[in-house]
């Protein structure tokens, strides 16, 4: 069913085992996709039998403004039975079963509007009957809203939040806007061949279609149980209630939702009443509004997840609470009976008020969650939501009230307009009371509007490159593009590429953090060089301001001799990126010389850029060298040039040495050897002490199997978003292959190893035995990618 959610150094041992999960992500992931799929044809029945169509008909059968208004003031002020249904919701252990029977009655209490416009009953009779309907579907909803919340959002990781609700939230939007254009053609059509009852009535019959699948939907959602079942009396429930009201920091929110809340809810439904009485739109155009907001929602809802997720939802609301408060004024462009200029004209402008709802309806219900005390949440947010109940039942009948009085002293086109423009000035006047709210980790209002003011759209693009790419090169480039565009929006993702296995990416996000200032670099650079001093390429920052022309070659070629080890190290780099060839005889030089470790490595790092395989020398050679970070620049080299003639001073360099040097040659053996080379690889990477070092080594490994790319792609996404993918990725095989399905089940349960296991003996991949005698973290990551790639999975 469909709910309201506002209007995310020891080596380890040898034998390794990840832990076991107490929970199955895959079947969690399972449950989310059905609750999707209830929540978006939920929101069709909801459209269907509400909204612009509910209007209409309370107009049809007579009904005034304030009606309308009550038709939807009552299921809000019926919003404050969540708390006694939080509270009963608490003491039963199966959440899908007590879930189950209100959703069903608020889809059964909605079939009597299939048959009202046709019954032999007066129009009061009929909208007395419309309103008890509405009033017992409402009241059954709300009861089990609270214990449907908490379970979705006990599926769904804390720091995925925003991906998921905010792409859920967007989905609904989409559904509902979609099934009500084609609803509002039906019922134009019916309207102009005099059929307007029957229309009605086969909307809601339509509606009622979309619930019953919406319910099909619901029963697929596994059920998720109480860890441990709460017997609390009502009194001593509403008691608890109490301490939100003593915290102080949460006063402040339920101040700020009160007025924010009573401006949004104003004005009812007296501007769909103003389109269809004194505009005189046509269903089609009003529907076409919704069409366009629901577009604008979707569009924008990532941008407003991702952005809560780095801000906070504070500084978020209040950019996107200003935003709802000039968003009614466009009612005030508007003509009376002139439907192409108001289509023109509302449109285009639906647009940017559905981005602006998408995130008003995403923070300002994890505004409450991150506000609330952990412990006493549902207490929090049962208190949060009754008075919203409230004040969504009085708002609306107060500007019913306004709106009569006005009426009686002048026009009602006049009379709505000033509804506009009060509605204005409430939603203005509320975001003020936003300041005092303090909310963990987020950022100031007046820091995130400096940082989003300075987003170009090259920036922008730059940024979208960097948190879609699977590709190394690609996201190096983006990482210094979004540096270029000072592109502080992707900062977060340029601190986590800190920890990249790819070096090159590294290196353009050490050099991207210190252009973008931003806030948190100094101490992910800080790490870097605590954790990873000899994985860090300082010379990449000296070298920022050393970058020249082609004429600069020759001077460079001879500070290679300079006497300062800083200065022949940057003019080996900088010869490295301009990239002419005929510095490629002096670099050979420089990179075969053992007694200047950081001249020997920026020479040899300047070689592989510029593609000098004629090096090969130079590079087999400082496989041996003492020092790690030479080490490391020579097997990146070889990895890169592909140099065959390496291979026996890999594997000796690969047994001589052990430290952080040794996962880069580890890759670099990954690059030039053979398929028996693997347990080699794998046994570096059980005695790696990093994420950075052991991910080096499983692309060695992946890259044997010419399967790196999808394998990094992989490494790159976190948590659900992972799980979704390897999903994905497998869904063509798992039909054909039962070990497969008990592999990824037990894998999705946090038990890799086992999973390993059980692919193993493998005809096909005889490397999984290797996997299950050597298992390091994430090498499933691998084998997933191994099997999506073929196209006769094993079925044994």
């Amino acid at each position: 069913m469909e709910c309201n959610l506002g209007n995310g150094g020891a080596k380890p041992p040898v034998n390794w085992k990840p832990p076991v999960a107490t929970e199955n992500r895959l079947q969690n992931l399972h449950t989310l996709r059905a609750a999707n799929a209830d929540g978006a044809l939920a929101t069709a029945f909801a459209t269907l039998v509400g909204g612009a169509f509910l209007t209409g008909f309370i107009t049809l059968l007579g009904g005034s403004d304030y009606i309308i208004n009550l038709v939807s003031a009552v299921p809000a002020l019926l919003g404050i039975l969540q708390i006694p249904g939080g509270i009963w919701g608490r003491s039963v252990l199966s959440m899908k079963r007590f879930v189950l029977p209100g959703g069903l009655l608020w889809r059964l209490f909605h079939l009597p509007l299939i048959a009202l416009p046709f019954l032999p009953f007066p129009d009061p009779v009929k909208l007395t009957i419309l309103l008890v309907c509405i009033a017992l579907a409402a009241a059954c909803s709300q009861i089990v809203n609270p214990v449907y919340n908490e379970w979705l959002s006990g599926l769904v990781p804390v720091t995925s939040r925003g991906f998921f609700f905010s792409r859920r939230n967007a989905t609904l939007t989409a559904t509902g806007a979609s099934i009500g254009l084609l609803g509002a053609f039906a019922l134009d059509h019916f309207k102009d061949i005099g059929r307007y009852e029957l229309g009605f009535s086969i909307l809601f019959g339509a509606g009622s279609l979309f619930a019953a699948a919406s319910f099909i939907f619901f029963n697929r959602m596994h059920d998720q149980v109480r860890p441990e079942v709460q017997r609390v009396s009502m009194r001593n429930s509403v008691d608890a209630l109490k301490l939100p009201l003593a915290d102080r920091r949460f006063r402040a929110v339920l101040i700020f939702l009160c007025l924010f809340v009573f401006g949004q809810a104003l004005p009812g439904n007296l501007f769909t009443a103003y389109a269809i009485k004194e505009l005189k739109l046509s269903y089609s155009i009003l529907l076409w509004c919704g069409f366009m907001h629901a577009l604008g929602n979707v569009i924008s809802a990532r941008f407003w997840g991702f952005l809560a997720d780095k801000y906070g939802n504070r500084p978020v609301l209040a950019i996107t609470g200003f935003g709802l408060t000039i968003t009614p004024g466009v009612w005030l462009l508007c003509r009376a009976n002139e439907n192409l200029f108001n289509a023109s004209v509302l449109l285009p402008l639906h647009l940017l008020i559905g981005a602006t709802w998408a995130g008003v309806a995403l923070c300002q219900y994890n505004i409450m969650l991150s506000t609330a005390k952990e412990e006493q949440r549902a207490n929090y947010l049962s208190l949060a939501l009754a008075v919203q109940s409230v004040v969504g039942f009085a708002a609306p009948m107060l500007g019913a009230q306004a709106f009569m009085s006005l009426d009686f002293s002048m026009n009602a086109d006049t009379a709505y307009r000033w509804i506009v423009v009060i509605a204005m000035v409430v939603r203005f006047c509320s975001i003020w009371f936003l300041f005092p709210v303090r909310e963990e980790g987020a950022t100031e209002i007046k820091q995130t509007l400096k940082e989003l003011t300075r987003v170009t759209p090259t920036g922008l693009r730059a940024f979208r490159a960097l948190s879609r790419s699977g590709d190394a090169s690609l996201r190096a480039e983006a990482i210094a593009s979004a540096a270029d565009q000072g592109t502080s929006l992707a900062g977060d993702q340029i601190i986590k590429a800190l920890h990249d296995p790819s070096p090159r990416v590294r290196r353009e996000a050490a050099i991207a953090l210190g252009r973008l200032n931003d806030p948190n670099a100094t101490r992910a650079l800080i790490h870097q060089l605590a954790e990873h001093p000899d994985l860090v390429e300082e010379e990449t920052v000296e070298a920022l301001g050393q970058l020249g022309s082609v004429d600069a070659v020759e001077p460079l070629i001879k500070m290679l001799g300079s006497p300062r080890s800083l200065t022949r190290r940057a003019a080996a780099k900088a010869l490295a990126r301009i990239g002419d060839s005929r510095a490629i005889p002096t670099l050979i030089e420089a990179a075969s010389q053992p007694g200047d470790p950081d001249l020997r490595r920026a020479s040899l790092q300047a070689l592989r850029i510029l593609g000098a395989s004629e090096a090969d020398q130079a590079f087999c050679d400082a496989l041996f060298d003492p020092t790690p970070s030479v080490r490391i620049a020579a097997a990146e080299g070889v990895a890169e040039l592909e140099l065959a003639s390496a291979l026996p001073y890999v594997r000796q360099s690969l047994s001589y040495y052990q430290d952080e040097a040794a996962s880069e040659v580890a890759y670099a053996l990954g690059a030039i050897g053979s398929k028996s080379d693997i347990p080699l690889i794998l046994k570096e990477a059980q005695q790696c002490v990093s994420m950075i070092t052991r991910r080096r080594c499983l692309l060695g490994v992946a890259r044997l199997l010419a399967v790196e790319q999808p394998t990094y792609r992989l490494m790159l996404i976190e948590g659900m978003a992972r799980d979704q993918a390897i999903m994905k990725m497998l869904s063509p095989h798992l039909k054909g292959s039962k070990r497969l399905r008990d592999a990824l089940d037990i894998y999705s349960q946090g038990n890799e190893l086992e999973a390993l296991r059980q692919l193993s003996p493998n005809r096909r991949y005889p490397e999984f035995a290797d996997f299950s005698e050597q298992p390091v973290e994430e090498l499933f990551l691998i084998v997933a990618t191994l099997v999506a790639i073929s196209s006769h999975p094993e079925s044994k």
